[in-house]
């Protein structure tokens, strides 16, 4: 079950770091959701259907979404 104490530690301390942290992923969900959707619209453009799943490596930060 996820936390919803956002900015907070499980004992409901103020926490920056845990927050600096769910921002960056944060960050890095949103930037594959627009790079997949620009793929997607291109594709159509193209006439094409991404029809299987699409693997992304961050070249920056080494993280592999899927």
């Amino acid at each position: 079950m996820p936390d919803e104490r956002y900015g907070r530690n499980p004992s409901g301390a103020a926490d920056p770091t845990r927050t600096r942290a769910e921002e960056c992923l944060g960050r890095d969900d949103k930037r594959v959701s627009d790079l997949v959707h620009v793929l997607r619209y291109v594709a159509d453009g193209a006439g094409f259907e991404i029809v299987g799943r699409v693997v992304l490596l961050d070249k920056r930060t080494g993280r592999v979404f899927k």
